[in-house]
């Protein structure tokens, strides 16, 4: 049995950094909230709880005057209103990448309908949609752009700006900007790519190993868009890929003994479980 695990695999910088800065917080004050999940891993939510970080969904049970993290997917523009109204002392850890594209359709949204390629599910597409304006709209999917033009024509603009979840995928992407560019011909269109480089990389090391292996394993969150992503992409060349969070969810799986298995992980999988992974692999 042989054995590769992807370079890439584990946190990226803007969870490595959030994760980090957390557990600093924790040890220096008590009864910290985090408002959402701080990164879609379980293992590193439990563990946050662990050292006292409380995580809430809803920003207005939080009690006047306490510390709040907002999460590295980042919040609405009008959590931070709230959360001023509430005198909560923020610690706020969005990702860099992720604030980048808040800045950006707060900038053109007076002047432009703004379209977000993602899933309208995830938060950090919640927040920059809140971010872009009433002149927006999210998509995922080809079927969804006749919605996005109706949208369109009822705002009376004359530009449409594109922007990207940073976990989508880079093929479905492009393949979905061309098709926006094709139904808005008659006006201005402006692409932009705002994938996170870091999340591009995974994706094409993840495309060639799977290609080079037999099986694939994709550790990270079952709520992680760009662990799933990662899974579709093992999918396209490996006819067994097993989505895990920990190597407890192998327990009930036999590998041949001749059989080359490529290991990644999502980036919000910490390294300890990816050599967990790999360590129960080789001694089975």
């Amino acid at each position: 049995m042989e054995v590769i695990v992807g370079k890439l695999a584990g946190f990226c910088p803007g969870v490595s950094n959030a994760v980090k800065k957390t557990l600093e917080i924790a040890k220096q004050e008590d009864n910290i909230y985090c408002y959402g999940e701080l990164v879609h891993n379980k293992q590193v939510v439990d563990e946050l709880e662990k050292n006292g970080v409380i995580t809430v969904e809803d920003i207005t049970v939080i009690p006047n005057n306490s510390t709040v993290i907002f999460r590295a997917h980042g919040v609405k523009e009008s959590t931070y209103e709230i959360a001023k109204q509430k005198k909560l002392k923020v610690i706020d850890l969005t990702c860099g990448n992720v604030k980048i594209i808040h800045d950006k359709v707060k900038k053109a949204r007076s002047n432009s309908f703004i379209i977000i390629i993602g899933d309208k599910e995830h938060p950090e597409n919640i927040g920059t949609k809140d971010f872009a304006g009433v002149n927006s709209f999210v998509i995922s999917s080809e079927d969804e752009i006749i919605d996005a033009y109706k949208k369109f024509e009822e705002s009376n603009l004359n530009r449409v700006y594109v922007v990207s979840q940073t976990t989508f995928n880079m093929k479905k992407f492009e393949d979905l900007t061309n098709e926006i560019e094709e139904n808005f011909c008659e006006v201005p269109v402006i692409i932009d790519n705002t994938i996170c480089r870091a999340t591009e990389l995974r994706q094409e090391e993840v495309l060639e190993l799977s290609k080079k292996v037999d099986e694939m394993i994709v550790i990270g969150g079952k709520n992680s868009a760009n662990t799933q992503k990662l899974v579709q992409i093992s999918e396209k060349n490996c006819k067994k890929v097993y989505h895990i969070q920990i190597k407890e969810d192998l327990k009930d799986v036999k590998f041949n003994a001749n059989v080359k298995i490529g290991i990644v992980a999502g980036a919000s999988t910490p390294k300890d479980i990816i050599m967990d992974v790999e360590k129960y692999i080789m001694e089975m």
